[in-house]
């Protein structure tokens, strides 16, 4: 029932803090954050670094596909909407933390009540260091979306190496 909660909460943020009016702008980098998500879905299916628990759904797919299709578009939308562009890289730098600190405490939350769980050495911290690329990663997508394709390879080769994510524990 978490990932209802957040889905709602996501909701909730668009409708206070987005950019409404602009939406289309934000449009391939949100669908850039799904596919994101969909794929460590599909590459880690048989060997999670985390995992959505159901917690009072009927199964897995539902809190799955609410972070997928509500969760990780809208905290996009969200972050791309107010994202400090004519300021300081250190205010760009901050409102990025803020964002990594608001998935944290989220995740955190969501731990505590058996919504996700980890596995195969993943954790909270590794979980904070991944959301801080994400969200640059994310920030650079909605510039130069080849250099953040680029770089989400190498990221995710370099995590696949860490975390021994091997083609042999794929689906």
């Amino acid at each position: 029932m978490v990932a209802v909660a957040y889905s709602i909460l996501w909701l909730l943020a668009v409708w206070k803090w987005g950019d409404l009016e602009n939406w289309k702008e934000y449009y391939p980098t949100m669908l850039f954050a799904i596919v994101g998500n969909l794929l460590y879905e599909v590459i880690c299916f048989n060997y999670p670094m985390w995992a959505m628990e159901p917690n009072g759904l009927p199964n897995q797919t539902i809190p799955i596909l609410l972070l997928s299709l509500v969760g990780m578009p809208l905290s996009v939308f969200v972050f791309l909407s107010h994202y400090p562009d004519t300021h300081t890289k250190l205010r760009q730098a901050l409102y990025i933390l803020l964002f990594v600190c608001i998935f944290v405490v989220l995740e955190h939350v969501s731990v505590l009540l058996g919504s996700i769980t980890y596995h195969n050495g993943w954790s909270l911290v590794w979980s904070a260091w991944f959301n801080v690329v994400m969200f640059t990663i994310i920030r650079i997508h909605y510039k130069k979306p080849v250099l953040a394709l680029l770089l989400s390879t190498i990221f995710i080769g370099f995590l696949s190496v860490i975390f021994d994510v091997s083609l042999d524990k794929m689906k």
